[in-house]
């Protein structure tokens, strides 16, 4: 924020810290920047402008009285508090005199460091990044409550849900529940069916415990995904039950080896239930778990009947570019997960005498010591099960895995993680501190141990740009942005490449150490590469592109071959002491591609099957009316006695039964040609200028008669100067023709039907048919709109095809408008056919 005692209103646009323009003497907000607009629970500034606020609000009140006693560059602080705010907490502000547009007095009020500050403590880049992500993140303290959202938790989270994880979950049990299981497991993965601001979603909670202890500091960060449209594409496609889809999705297991790499989200009865069966026991175990017996004491003495042994663990497979990089490192590499070892990479086995990975990751005494590790170690001894010691440094990060993030651990043998084998780095690092050589040992022996591959390895792992920390809110920070399956990746005002997160690592294939200092376009294919210039080059202009900042698709090209396509969302640093100029958000979205090819070719199928059908109909339609119209008029020749009369009595029954029969065919027979005509795209239309007063005067003139054998009063209620619309005049005449012959059949005698139109404000026009008949509930009203679906009243038979409302929908729609219904039980039924303002033609 500027230091200046009165700053302009630009100079507080783009602080971290809230700022209003108060009208005080009316109470109103005037001006307010994006971080005031969303403490508000604003999405813009015109929801605050419009907002009323009372006079006896505390923060009201104190901003009125302030207004009164405050003299021009006088600067007041003061805790100013808005219970209708999303949080009630109260804010310390600056408080000064700020003209208004017309020359009065308002009180310009500027929030210091709120809920946020451990996040604004920390590098502008990095906590710039963590409010890019495109996933909804939030930061939450020890005692359940809310420290900071980044902008997408904001957006998918209603007002009333910002405060604390109770108001999230619906229960303060349930968060209580969940805070104690991260404090226990560090890493816990839930799916739950939550209330979110646009309906119950499906959203899958990734938590993960920040190792802070510093008071009012975030004790956790919280990832909230939907993934509601991702499980019912994945159901859809698979053919999936939806009962089966919604007994699956509240279980809180993670997904099996492989599901998360395959892009699935659902999990099988049997897989649900042992995943939760196992995640109880791992909650049991490190709730009542003892502290382990000191490394070399002896065994207790075996049981005369030993259990069986536990079966063994497969290593989890996991994609080529994320295992082919760790099996070449030469540092042993361990990843734990849930309490358990899930890799080893071959050094890992070298280190401890075993022929594979697999055979770490089954010793049952690495396991319980790694699985439940959560921080870095400058010296320990690392027993296994068969009684072999080894004395190593470990350092551990957080890096993306299948199922959620996981801890990889880095082991350098005690000879080789002493400081004189490490090249010096330019500045110490604040994560893994240096430990201090053993005294005994000379330096010239411990040289001779250490192999040169070994000693570069050492510096590699001390000299890499994104393991460099300053302080404790850089840590948690990194910490955040490394739980984060997208990559997040930080680019000089040269697009080369300052900051590499771990799932940046992930996606691309490669070390920090191999792209640093490179060009990002090095890692795109060629024709995203103008893509990316072009965004940069948008970002850095004065123009809307550098404010609506919507993402680009690229494809990027993954270490060992091969190509993955991409999301990238890049954003503008404004640290001026920063390297970095840009932040890059990286998604994968492989899966995403997949789902939408095929979902795209399983469109074209359905089309080209019902285009199929409806070329059928139309040709089937066409040949029956020949034979039919034959019918149609030898029965009416007979029907008349052109030729003489027929003297049976009976027979002249039949004629008049089939010239009936013929007549219903007929009708039947043309709705179908009609309806087939439109869905296959070749009815043809003559757009004119349309009077729909016109249009119903020609309806009630056909329909009058049959209004007045069933006694219901048929009448028209149009303006004199509504305007025309475009369409085509005889399917129009034909759909309204529908829609009133349907009303006077469903009202019974002595009621009403009224054709109406009226011109809308935003310039729509809608033509109404309502009648005051037996009327339709849901179930009917939806039955009414399909093919040959009628509505079956009790005491009441009406005769029809089924066919009057879907082909009445099926031409109103042809003519670029809406049909819509309203019905209810024995209050009649409600019509309604909506132009649209391009179809609605000015006076």
């Amino acid at each position: 924020m500027a230091d200046a005692a009165t700053p302009t209103l630009e100079d507080l646009r783009d602080v971290p810290e809230a700022a209003w323009l108060w009208d005080a003497g009316r109470g109103r907000i005037v001006w307010a920047n994006p971080a005031a607009i969303a403490f508000f629970g604003g999405a813009s500034l015109f929801d605050l402008i419009d907002r009323p606020f009372d006079e006896q609000e505390p923060g009201v009140e104190a901003l009125m009285n302030l207004s009164r006693s405050l003299h021009r560059g006088q600067v007041e602080t003061v805790e100013l508090k808005f219970p209708s705010a999303a949080s009630e907490v109260p804010l310390t502000c600056r408080c000064m005199i700020h003209a208004l547009a017309d020359g009065r007095p308002g009180v310009l009020a500027v929030a210091r460091s709120t809920a946020g500050a451990g996040l604004a403590r920390a590098d502008a880049d990095m906590a710039a990044a963590f409010d890019l992500l495109p996933s909804a993140a939030i930061l939450v303290g020890r005692d359940g409550g809310f420290r900071h959202l980044n902008a997408a938790a904001q957006l998918l989270l209603g007002a009333n849900q910002r405060g604390a994880l109770g108001d999230l979950l619906g229960e303060q049990a349930q968060a209580d529940q969940l805070l104690a299981r991260i404090g226990a497991a560090g890493t816990v993965v839930q799916h739950r069916a939550l209330a979110v601001r646009i309906g119950i979603r499906d959203i899958r909670l990734t938590a993960r415990r920040l190792n802070r202890e510093a008071e009012g500091a975030a004790f956790a960060m919280l990832l909230l995904d939907d993934v509601t449209e991702r499980r019912a594409l994945e159901l859809k496609l698979s053919g999936a039950e939806p009962a089966a889809a919604a007994a699956a999705a509240p279980q809180a297991a993670p997904p099996p080896p492989g599901a998360a790499a395959a892009g699935s989200g659902a999990l099988s009865e049997a897989d649900a239930a042992a995943f939760e069966k196992l995640g109880k026991t791992l909650e049991a175990e490190i709730r009542e778990a003892k502290p382990r017996p000191p490394a070399r004491a002896a065994a207790p003495p075996a049981p005369e009947a030993p259990p069986p042994a536990p079966p063994r663990r497969k290593l989890q497979r996991i994609p080529d570019q994320v295992r082919l990089p760790l099996e070449n490192r030469p540092e042993a590499v361990l990843v734990a997960k849930d309490g358990q070892l899930l890799y080893a990479n071959p050094a890992a086995a070298r280190l401890f005498g075993y022929e594979t990975g697999e055979d770490v990751i089954n010793d049952q005494a690495l396991s319980n010591r790694f699985g439940q590790l959560g921080q870095a170690l400058p010296r320990a001894e690392i027993v296994t099960d068969g009684g072999s010691e080894i004395e190593a440094s470990v350092q551990m990060v957080v890096i993306p895995w299948l199922g959620g993030p996981a801890r990889q651990f880095l082991l350098l043998p005690a000879a080789l993680s002493r400081p004189e084998l490490r090249l010096a780095p330019a500045a110490a690092p604040a994560r893994a501190p240096a430990v201090p050589p053993a005294p005994e040992a000379a330096p010239a022996t411990v040289e001779t141990i250490a192999p040169p591959e070994a000693q570069r390895a050492s510096a590699e792992v001390i000299q890499l740009p994104m393991r460099q920390q300053s302080g404790d809110a850089d840590q948690e920070l990194r910490a955040i942005l490394d739980t984060a399956a997208d990559g997040i990746i930080t680019l000089d005002q040269d697009a080369k490449i300052h900051t590499f997160s771990a799932g940046a690592e992930a996606i691309f294939g490669y070390r920090i150490a191999d792209v640093a200092g490179k060009p990002l376009f090095d890692l795109l294919s060629p024709d995203s590469r103008k893509v990316v210039r072009d965004y940069l080059a948008a970002l850095q202009g004065p123009g809307l592109a550098a404010v609506f900042n919507d993402g680009r698709e690229v494809t990027a090209l993954v270490n060992h071959g091969g190509t993955v396509p991409l999301f990238i969302t890049i954003g503008r640093l404004q640290a001026t002491r920063s390297q970095a100029a840009f932040c890059a958000v990286v998604r994968d979205i492989t899966q995403w591609k997949k789902t939408e090819a095929e979902l795209r070719e399983a469109k074209e199928k359905a089309e080209a099957t019902s285009r199929q059908k409806s070329e059928f109909l139309a040709s089937v339609s066409h040949e029956l009316r020949t034979p039919l119209n034959a019918i149609m008029g030898f029965s009416e020749v007979m029907r008349l006695g052109r030729f003489g009369e027929i003297d049976n009595e009976k027979y002249r029954g039949y004629v008049q039964d089939i010239h009936a029969s013929g007549a219903h065919l007929l009708s039947l027979i043309n709705d179908l040609l009609d309806l087939s005509k439109v869905e296959a795209g070749k009815l043809e239309l003559n757009f004119t200028a349309v009077s729909l007063g016109d249009v119903a005067d020609y309806v009630l003139k056909l329909m009058q008669e049959q209004a007045t054998a069933a006694r219901v009063v048929l009448r028209k209620s149009m303006p004199a100067d509504l305007p025309n619309v475009v369409a085509d005049l005889r399917s129009m005449r034909q759909a309204l023709l529908n829609l009133v012959s349907n009303a006077i059949k469903f009202t019974d005698a002595g009621g009403q039907v009224v054709i109406s139109a009226q011109l809308m404000g935003n310039g729509e026009l809608k033509l109404r048919v309502k009648d005051t008949g037996i009327g339709m509930d849901e179930d009917q009203l939806r039955g009414a709109l399909e093919p040959f679906g009628r509505v079956i009243t009790e005491g009441r038979e009406v005769q029809g095809t089924g066919l009057g409302l879907p082909l009445t929908k099926a031409l109103v729609e042809a003519n670029r408008a809406r049909l819509a219904l309203a019905s209810e039980p024995r209050k009649g039924t409600l019509a309604e056919v909506t132009f649209p303002t391009t179809r609605v033609l000015a006076e």
